[in-house]
């Protein structure tokens, strides 16, 4: 396993690589057409979970087909929606499902199945129902906190960081773990991200910041606030004042990220990957550091599956996918993503386990992010990371950057 800072973006963007042009699977070439078929458009990469639903929920109902279609990405989708009619369709991100008329409302099933609506995790409902319906099941639920290689703190003679400690403390912590030879090149780093408008996002959310309106209508007033500008300021002084995060292009001897960064802004799919590898004993996790704005508040990626407004057979379409969603907590054995409800995390486990019961703590605290809020907004980040570079090498001045963003929403 390769573990790099732009981990997250390469997992995301994997699914182009992984599907090119739609194509429908036969996955049940040879044996007889069911008498009710049911079609799932996905674009996810992870196509053998589906499948493990697909076979288990077939074998429970003789009479119904579960018809795989898959699609490169939402442009595609939306391509396929016309022309294959969908029963359900999924997207690994949420912006698919801002689409209007695409899907129907989940609350309604939600509601009429016993206790469901109590067992769902609050905070991924608040960001998931921001106007009144649920048009997906959220899937696939991903946050950041911080892992910290215990060797590197206790060879500094460091005391582990815990959930009260403040921006200030973890960037001197980080200044004082970041080690650099007689050349100025760094063999271990203090700090961990990535020059990418949405790994900054958690922070400024904690500083009673946000990139745009709650409805995401406009940057103006958002973006460019104080409370904005001052979290941003504080990322790129981590850079420039500080020199406790590598910057672009930055000549380094830490190696990757598992290796030689000590404390790592780290998604739940890192998380899962250092358990893969057989590393998990060498890391911690604690909280997001308190901002001077002192929000309680974080950023969530997800997807959703929704049921299409082409679909016949609703009722159908719905028990397949809380068969998915709910009723196969194994799916979670090896984790990368969370599940939704407490019954399923308890049931596979993650409440116990020293790092999963952490980020399952976290999602009570999740917020709307912009890339959720605004199509033209999250399709616009390669030029603001564009520019989040110059305030990095080049020292671009961060308020008249961020207000020159105000466009892009």
């Amino acid at each position: 396993m390769c573990f790099t800072a732009a981990a997250g973006q390469r997992v995301r963007s994997s699914r182009n690589r992984l599907f090119g042009e739609c194509h429908e699977l036969n996955i049940r070439e040879g044996t007889k057409m069911s008498h009710i078929q049911l079609k799932l458009l996905t674009q996810l990469e992870h196509i053998g979970e589906i499948m493990d639903s697909k076979a288990s929920f077939e074998a429970a109902n003789p009479g119904v087909e579960i018809v795989l279609i898959q699609s490169a990405d939402n442009y595609e989708s939306l391509q396929a929606f016309r022309s294959e009619e969908p029963d359900l369709m999924d997207s690994g991100g949420w912006s698919l499902f801002n689409q209007k008329g695409l899907f129907i409302d989940l609350l309604p099933f939600v509601r009429a199945t016993p206790g469901l609506e109590e067992d769902l995790n609050p905070g991924i409902m608040r960001v998931a129902t921001k106007d009144g319906t649920l048009p997906g099941l959220p899937d696939g639920v991903s946050i950041p906190l911080i892992l910290y290689k215990k060797a590197m703190l206790d060879a500094s003679g460091l005391p582990y960081p815990t959930d009260d400690w403040t921006w200030a403390e973890m960037i001197e912590m980080a200044r004082k773990l970041t080690i650099r030879d007689k050349n100025g090149v760094a063999t271990q780093f203090g700090f961990a991200t990535g020059p990418d408008i949405e790994l900054y996002e958690p922070f400024i959310m904690r500083n009673g910041g946000s990139y745009l309106s709650p409805d995401g209508s406009t940057a103006h007033g958002y973006i460019d606030s104080d409370a904005t500008v001052e979290a941003f300021q504080l990322v790129i002084d981590m850079y420039r004042e500080f020199h406790a995060c590598r910057k672009p292009e930055e000549p380094s001897k830490a190696g990757e990220l598992h290796q030689g960064f000590a404390l790592i802004s780290a998604f739940t799919w890192f998380a899962g990957a250092v358990e893969v590898e057989g590393i998990g004993e060498e890391f911690d996790v604690v909280g997001l550091p308190q901002m001077p704005g002192g929000v309680q508040a974080n950023m969530v990626y997800m997807g959703a599956t929704g049921i299409t407004t082409k679909c016949e057979h609703p009722e159908l379409a719905w028990a397949f996918l809380k068969h998915h969603v709910f009723e196969r907590p194994e799916r979670f054995s090896r984790p990368w993503t969370l599940p939704i409800t407490r019954s399923v995390a308890e049931q596979c486990g993650m409440t116990s386990r020293r790092l999963w019961s952490r980020y399952i703590q976290e999602m009570d605290v999740v917020l709307p992010n912009g890339y959720y809020l605004n199509e033209k907004w999250n399709s616009s980040r390669q030029l603001i990371n564009e520019d989040i570079v110059k305030m990095i090498v080049d020292g671009a001045d961060v308020r008249q950057t961020l207000k020159s963003w105000t466009r892009f929403a």
